[in-house]
């Protein structure tokens, strides 16, 4: 955790995972060329959250880091990108989530048409 907080906050949690992607071997979608590292870390990671919270566990999914000291001080070759942190620990009491402005429904959602 020390060397984590190198590149991000941990939010005190005592257990962090480095969710990274092979780019050499992810799969490709034919049509347009779309690698999808970064979809299937990111579906790899709610896994984790969801199973974390099953095991009465709290998580905080962290994108706010320096991918240059995280692989540094973790030793990460090169053709893994970096994709999340998840940090995991038991939540405090008074723990809630930040309030953010949330779009209307209507305004991200479409039907038939765009």
């Amino acid at each position: 955790m020390r060397k984590l907080s190198l590149g991000t906050r941990s939010h005190d949690a005592p257990l962090a995972i480095i969710v990274c992607a092979e780019t050499g071997i992810a799969w490709k979608r034919p049509q347009d060329g779309l690698i999808t590292t970064q979809i299937d870390a990111t579906i790899v990671t709610d896994h984790m959250m969801l199973q974390a919270t099953n095991l009465g566990l709290g998580t905080c999914w962290l994108t706010w880091f320096d991918p240059a000291i995280i692989r540094k001080e973790f030793a990460i070759p090169e053709q893994f990108e970096i994709i999340n942190i998840l940090v995991i620990g038991y939540a405090s009491d008074d723990a809630k989530p930040k309030p953010k402005d949330r779009l209307e429904l209507t305004a991200t959602t479409f039907f038939e048409k765009f």
